[in-house]
């Protein structure tokens, strides 16, 4: 039962996770570090840190979580955010698929209301709060 619940750990949330391996594969990203904690895939690197900086946030971002895979600007970015993408990986495991989806609207729900899309939403607040940021 036990080895059951562990892949559907790691299922529901596949189709994201797939996502973050793609993205931090992409050949012309160049060299990066590849970091396993926690059963999550940290991708690391220059390139990373050059896609983190088309985030729709102020000056871009230095992690970003998909499904179990964390991409950070650099080891130590990883370090420092690692608590707050961790709740984030545990939000995937709860929405799976419909994490994205749900994300995206509560940022455009807030943004409507005139709040900022990335300091207002809800998955953030979550985060924020349970990893003591």
């Amino acid at each position: 039962m036990k080895q059951l619940s562990q892949f559907l750990l790691y299922f529901w949330p596949l189709p994201n996770t797939l996502l973050g391996l793609a993205l931090g594969s992409l050949p012309f990203l160049g060299k990066r570090e590849f970091i396993l904690r926690r059963g999550t895939i940290g991708v690391c690197g220059p390139g990373m840190k050059r896609l983190l900086t088309l985030a729709p946030v102020s000056g871009g971002a230095i992690a970003i979580t998909f499904g179990h895979v964390i991409l950070a600007a650099d080891k130590s970015s990883f370090d420092a955010t690692f608590e707050h993408e961790w709740i984030h990986v545990k939000q995937y495991l709860w929405w799976g698929p419909f994490f994205i989806p749900a994300y995206l609207m509560n940022s455009i729900w807030h943004w409507l209301r005139g709040n900022d899309i990335y300091i207002d939403n809800d998955f953030e607040k979550q985060a924020r709060r349970c990893s003591g940021r």
